[in-house]
């Protein structure tokens, strides 16, 4: 035994405390992020979002997309709306399935034009034109 009143002290020292109090945040914040990119992106980040310009002289009154090869069209993205030359819109589309498309604009004159294997997910905007 040592001398009176001293005790011997089982606890560390100052320094190793705080670096395991630190070492807590940055355990948890690996153990979130893991989760985070187990689970996947959140469900708007499957969208998305296309500006569509016309850039011929004619009024676009329908513009469909599809997946490549699909056997139907998709629902027109103008709606009861019509894109006038010269003008644009954002349009979502939904991406979850991949990033390839097929285009077909409808003109106000019956004419359409047929666009194949678009990458949408390589562009943020698709002009419309003759070329």
């Amino acid at each position: 035994m040592g001398p009176i009143g001293s005790q011997q002290s089982t606890e560390q020292p100052l320094e190793l405390t705080m670096i395991k109090i630190l070492g807590y945040p940055i355990v948890a914040g690996a153990i979130l992020c893991a989760l985070q990119t187990a689970t996947g992106p959140p469900a708007s980040a499957l969208d998305r979002w296309i500006e569509l310009t016309n850039n011929t002289r004619m009024t676009i009154v329908e513009i469909y997309v599809s997946h490549v090869g699909a056997e139907f069209w998709n629902i027109d993205l103008l709606g009861g709306d019509v894109l006038a030359p010269a003008s644009s819109v954002q349009v979502n589309i939904d991406d979850r399935a991949g990033c390839r498309f097929d285009v077909r604009t409808v003109f106000d004159d019956g004419t359409t034009q047929l666009r194949r294997d678009v990458d949408i997910c390589a562009i943020e905007r698709y002009a419309i034109s003759y070329r």
